[in-house]
């Protein structure tokens, strides 16, 4: 499936059932803080208020599942899958839109997507999509005391910013051109899920480029998301930005291995403590 075609798909996505998110709003009961938030999210994306707790939580790690990730799943009962990937862009994002298709199918209500990449490629799209200087995304302070390597990694980023200009408007030569298999995955995971109508938190500075550029091409997707969580990755904190939506844990943790999104999944759970119970 070439990436443009699946993007071109995203016109189909359509806006959570706003008509109960605003039920939730009016609810003369609501839930203390930002719990009431979260529930009239859940309202929407379920089109249902009260919305059910979700029941059937699925977790997809692009990469190997950590032992410490795999206990704390077992132990919050959310089902966990890692996607080992291909190197090819287009494959990769094939594969993305396929997990989603399938963990969707077999019946998940709720979708986390975590996955890393060690390399400049999340920066740059970052950089690129957002308008910000590529020295403004690297570390500062105690994360950068080796002026030598931070250099280099500026300059690294400022030319690969420099080369993917004029692809742009081109998201399948782009995602090519970045060569991270994490990043071509989680767009067509996020934006697959988001056209079959399912929530989706989205955990790591890759996942969230990758989000960035969906919402590039279809804005509607990301009412159909949450981040999972903060992060001390000036990337990541630029890709929150555009993206304009509030993350569910403030820890800046900022790992992508998926521990965070399942804890975030705690949360949305929390949120729905009298929507049903779960399955």
């Amino acid at each position: 499936m070439p990436v443009t075609a699946l993007l071109e798909l995203g016109a189909d996505i359509g806006w959570p059932d706003l008509e109960t998110a605003g039920a939730a709003r009016l609810d003369p009961t609501p839930l203390p803080g930002r719990f009431a938030e979260l529930v009239e999210w859940l309202a929407a994306i379920q089109g249902r208020f009260p919305p059910r707790r979700p029941g059937r939580p699925r977790a997809v790690v692009l990469g190997a599942v950590p032992d410490h990730v795999a206990h704390l799943g077992s132990a919050l009962r959310i089902g966990l899958c890692s996607l080992g990937l291909d190197h090819a862009a287009g494959k990769a994002f094939k594969q993305g839109a396929d997990s989603a298709d399938r963990e969707v199918d077999e019946g998940a209500d709720l979708l986390v997507l975590s996955g890393r990449d060690d390399s400049p490629a999340s920066a740059a799209l970052v950089s690129l999509l957002s308008g910000a200087e590529p020295v403004a995304l690297l570390p500062r302070g105690a994360d950068a005391v080796d002026s030598t390597a931070w250099i280099a990694t500026a300059q690294q980023l400022r030319d690969m910013r420099r080369r993917l200009v004029d692809l742009r408007s081109r998201p399948d030569e782009l995602l090519a051109a970045l060569a991270s298999p994490v990043i071509a995955a989680a767009a067509g995971f996020a934006l697959r899920a988001a056209a079959r109508r399912t929530g989706v938190v989205l955990e790591g500075s890759a996942v969230l480029a990758a989000a960035l550029l969906c919402v590039d091409s279809q804005p509607r997707a990301r009412e159909w998301w949450q981040i999972a969580d903060t992060s001390s990755d000036p990337a990541q904190n630029h890709a929150l930005d555009r993206l304009a939506r509030r993350p569910l844990l403030d820890l800046r943790a900022g790992v992508g291995d998926g521990m965070v999104g399942l804890l975030a999944v705690a949360v949305l759970r929390a949120a729905a403590p009298s929507g049903g119970a779960d399955e």
